[in-house]
């Protein structure tokens, strides 16, 4: 069910990202590839509503096209955080923006759109392990602290957030924070 629920969406936004992307090898179009282990609807941020066990996250960055250095330069990625027991998994499309404060240690926020494997109807009590998040769509933000070790190896605290903003009736949000592992090509 889950492959059928991402498979069409993850491809379009792999396809755009691929427009946007330098179109030279040589340009190095993928900059980093991430990977890391989140605690799933994180109880820290109020929400907390369902399952306890883990999403495995992995992200994709690209080089930052030109067209984008109006508005700082960020690099496009594409991502999901898929839960090792059947709670809400998301597929994510965003921009993302460094801002180093020294050499190693650095900041991140990523804004961008998602789409979630949740429920869309139904009563939240009855499934804990899934809740209704009121529509399949969904935005998608980000912020890390992180330490960069050697200009290419990278450890991040990351808190990773899905929300409606009230365009469907229901929008309880859905909260991550982990850590991962972010290797720069």
């Amino acid at each position: 069910m889950l492959k059928r629920n991402f498979t069409v969406p993850v491809a379009a936004m792999m396809a755009l990202l691929g427009l946007s992307a330098p179109a030279s090898a040589a340009n190095n179009a993928i900059s980093e590839f991430r990977l890391g282990v989140y605690a799933h609807d994180s109880k820290l941020f109020g929400t907390g509503h369902e399952t306890r066990k883990p999403d495995i996250n992995a992200e994709l960055l690209f080089s930052s096209p030109g067209w984008l250095s109006w508005i700082g330069a960020p690099r496009p990625a594409i991502g999901g955080n898929f839960n090792t027991h059947g709670g809400t998994s998301i597929a994510y499309a965003d921009l993302a923006w460094d801002y180093y404060l020294t050499q190693a240690l650095f900041l991140e926020g990523a804004l961008g759109g998602a789409i979630h494997n949740g429920n869309t109807s139904g009563d939240n009590n009855k499934d804990r392990d899934r809740m209704n998040y009121g529509c399949r769509a969904a935005f998608h933000e980000a912020g890390s602290v992180g330490y960069s070790f050697d200009g290419k190896s990278s450890l991040m605290l990351t808190v990773d957030h899905i929300s409606n903003a009230g365009l469907c009736d229901r929008n309880p949000g859905l909260t991550d924070i982990g850590v991962r592992y972010g290797y720069r090509f």
